[in-house]
């Protein structure tokens, strides 16, 4: 009788064994992200790390491709709680967290490594607003946007008139894309495609590695080597359900989450110049602005961008804050490993 219950002990725990635990908590994201992107690909990873170190407790699940809708849809659903957290642009908070606009405006930096020295200023302080928000954050993961075009773009006259697409819900690139003589068209991101291709829209700003991703570069014959807006993005999960977790796996999760978005955060420069030699390759035609466009479009937008602050669409003292970082780099700040990278 004695072996017959230890056989049942044994037997009972090997069935256990390799089993998931009974208290696992799945956390699901929405990303418009292709499942085959980059980002989904080291996402996946981290997931799978994130899985393992925590003996199955803690499970990321991702939905790639906006499966799960617009990010207006997505933020709705994490706040019923069918979702748990999404990949974002600073965009979708505008009405929030209007803070996180600001490294987006037109014309702000001049280069990768000025922006670099300014996000490491003022980067941890962003982040740590979000928690206001209930919403956690594990680092950010930005690229300069350039125009694609169907009519080469060399210089502001050449913007005149053009319908150009604006996310949904951004007044604050609104009013800045109005002041570059532009017609903003707002679109979710999952419609610009189709608005390319029937004329709806004249141009897209994107990172080029993003538009080689989302396919846009199929609908557009040019692109501008201009670095127009920096561009970032974002995960962002709901603080109430990280509480759920343990500390031990709450440290777990951040650990692995921040080193991956650092490691792609630092790939970008060297993705944005592959896929921009990559358009070049399948006939984009690549147009190089008139001498002296980007200086002065950084001068007469810098007023532009201070009289949103003023207007109080931003926060005035932390516009004036970054102005500040650009300013202390343009007279001889510290220069950083991307200099070669300068302006795209």
């Amino acid at each position: 009788m004695q072996m017959i219950k230890l056989l049942f002990v044994l037997m009972s725990g090997a069935l256990f064994i390799g089993m998931p635990p009974a208290y696992a908590t799945d956390i699901k994201i929405a990303t418009i992200a292709p499942n085959q992107s980059t980002w989904m690909v080291e996402m996946r990873e981290a997931g799978k790390i994130i899985r393992e170190r925590t003996d199955g407790r803690v499970n990321l699940k991702f939905y790639g491709g906006g499966v799960q809708g617009a990010s207006s849809k997505v933020l709705q659903k994490i706040k019923i709680g069918q979702l748990h957290g999404g990949m974002f642009a600073p965009t979708d908070f505008t009405k929030q967290y209007s803070d996180m606009n600001l490294y987006g405006l037109p014309f702000v930096f001049e280069s990768w490594e000025e922006m670099r020295y300014v996000r490491e200023q003022m980067d941890a302080d962003l982040a740590a607003g979000f928690e206001r928000h209930n919403f956690v954050t594990f680092g950010f993961v930005g690229s300069f946007a350039m125009i694609l075009s169907n009519k080469p773009v060399r210089n502001q006259s050449d913007l005149r008139g053009k319908k150009v697409w604006l996310p949904e819900g951004d007044l604050i690139s609104f009013e800045a894309l109005k002041a570059l003589n532009l017609s903003p068209v707002s679109l979710p991101v999952t419609d610009v495609l189709t608005g390319l291709q029937t004329g709806l829209l004249d141009m897209a700003a994107i990172p080029p590695e993003v538009a080689v991703a989302l396919q846009w570069h199929t609908r557009v014959r040019y692109f501008t080597d201009m670095p127009l807006l920096y561009a970032m993005s974002f995960l962002a999960i709901d603080k109430r359900t990280l509480d759920k977790l343990s500390a031990n796996d709450q440290a777990v999760l951040t650990e692995v989450l921040s080193e991956t978005f650092v490691r792609m955060d630092a790939r970008m420069p060297f993705e944005s110049l592959d896929a921009t030699e990559a358009l070049v390759n399948i006939g984009i035609q690549k147009i190089i602005p008139d001498e002296g466009e980007l200086d002065k479009l950084l001068v007469s937008m810098s007023e532009t961008n201070l009289g949103l602050a003023k207007n109080g669409l931003l926060p005035l003292a932390l516009f004036e804050t970054m102005q500040g970082h650009i300013s202390d780099f343009r007279n001889g700040g510290p220069q950083t490993e991307f200099g070669a990278l300068s302006g795209n």
